[in-house]
């Protein structure tokens, strides 16, 4: 069957020699029924692409809703903190049950255990809010298995992509009509450079997001898909591709996600440098990106504002995502146990230090995810996370793919500038730093594919 992308319980295959049954080869003459029933192809006359067999897998068209409530709607008109999926939990966490998932509750708790009973033997500030961050974490448990599971399942991961790539853009193009209407507040953040008192409109595209690096991260496996795509085949094709994900990205001015993916593809393309260079196409890309970067911020716009604003150290949104979040994580965490942390629910509870409300903070909401897991689980709760995350690096062998390994580049950087504890959305860019979802980015080899049979 025809289809992209590795199931992860496929087998290995040889592709020194594939018995196929009544397959057909361009430009080969048809052979007899008994001689196609034993027929051995050779790798010389295979086409090259991506396969999977996966008979029972899920259509893009039934996974593509359920994408685009993630990437557009997940929070809109929601209060901060909520959203649609966590609400849909339930009906994912049956749909799971279905699929031969029974024991998902039973090993959250399991794993969770040692550090409600050392945050309770510790004590809790309000127990009303531990029980509920609790079920609120379940619901991002499950959550995020669901996708994964699904994406696992999905017959076309590529193909996906493509679709999302192209709504995105085309809803970043009605925005951008928005911006000059009174309507512009709703999908664009034009409030920060009367924060940094620098003067001047430097908007910033958000969408239906609660801010613009919510909208950066969730663009981040886009980008890094397109941008190889270009760079292993480019074409017309995927340098449209590459600029309908590019363009969005710039308008959100978010320079950490942008940033973060420029360190990710860096360390992927070099690690494949001896591949990368050989292609003489790839090299003009790679110079045609720097000097368009360069041109970028060196000419006058709201986008080079932002540069001189960040690199100056006047924008808060830098300071309060690093050094601020590691600060107050520390104090709070401090407050109960260094080792085991205050517990989900309880950070919320703490107040600001001086220091912090300089920054921006007004309230006890982290914006980062390892300091975030330093307040609500202590030390052992952050040793946790980066031992699994090493131990994950080897398990999957990440380095072997060049899409695997800029996603774990990109969310290794990114959990030390931002994110949260419960955030859907870097639990799924670890998942795609570790599920060998496009194999056919890898710069290390290439896969062969079957020519389809064609059905009279």
């Amino acid at each position: 069957m025809y289809l992209s992308g590795w199931h992860s319980a496929t087998p290995a295959v040889s592709w020194k020699s594939i018995p196929v049954k009544a397959y057909e080869l361009k430009k080969k003459p048809q052979k007899s029924a008994e001689e196609a029933n034993n027929f051995t192809m050779s790798t010389s006359e295979i086409q090259y692409t991506t396969v999977r067999s996966n008979p029972t897998g899920i259509y893009v068209h039934k996974l593509l809703p359920v994408a685009v409530l993630y990437f557009f709607f997940n929070s809109a008109g929601l209060p901060i903190g909520v959203f649609y999926t966590a609400m849909l939990s339930p009906f994912f966490y049956l749909w799971l049950y279905l699929e031969g998932k029974r024991w998902l509750t039973l090993k959250f708790l399991a794993c969770l255990s040692p550090f409600i009973i050392m945050q309770v033997l510790h004590g809790l500030d309000s127990r009303l809010y531990y029980s509920r961050s609790i079920i609120l974490l379940w619901t991002v448990y499950i959550t995020v298995y669901a996708f994964c599971w699904a994406l696992l399942k999905c017959r076309n991961v590529e193909r996906l992509f493509k679709e999302l790539m192209v709504l995105n853009f085309c809803a970043a193009m009605a925005a951008l009509v928005i911006l000059f209407t009174p309507a512009e507040l709703l999908l664009w953040n034009i409030n920060l450079t009367e924060l940094t008192g620098l003067g001047g409109w430097a908007p910033r595209l958000k969408l239906l997001t609660s801010e613009p690096s919510v909208y950066g991260q969730l663009m981040v496996p886009l980008m890094i898909f397109a941008i190889l795509r270009l760079f292993k085949e480019p074409s017309r094709r995927n340098f449209m591709y590459a600029g309908l994900i590019v363009i969005p990205l710039v308008l959100s001015q978010s320079f950490g996600a942008l940033s973060i993916c420029t360190a990710g593809l860096g360390v992927a393309v070099l690690f494949k440098s001896r591949r990368v260079l050989r292609r003489r196409n790839s090299i003009l890309i790679l110079g045609l990106g720097i000097f368009l970067l360069i041109g970028l911020v060196m000419v006058p716009n709201p986008i080079s504002r932002r540069v001189s604003q960040v690199a100056s150290g006047a924008d808060s949104s830098t300071q309060v995502r690093t050094v601020g979040a590691f600060i107050e994580a520390y104090k709070i965490a401090e407050s109960r146990s260094i080792w085991w942390g205050v517990g989900p629910g309880q950070a919320k509870l703490y107040d600001v230090p001086s220091v912090l409300r300089a920054l921006g903070f007004t309230n006890a909401v982290i914006p980062n995810a390892t300091a975030d897991t330093l307040a609500n689980l202590g030390f052992i709760g952050v040793l946790v996370k980066f031992i699994l995350e090493i131990y994950l690096f080897f398990r999957t062998r990440v380095a072997s793919s060049t899409f695997r390994l800029a996603m774990f580049v990109i969310v290794f950087l990114y959990q030390f500038t931002g994110g949260h504890l419960m955030n859907i959305q870097e639990y799924l860019l670890w998942f795609f730093a570790f599920a060998p979802l496009v194999p056919a980015l890898d710069f290390q080899k290439t896969i062969p594919t079957i020519v389809q049979p064609k059905v009279d």
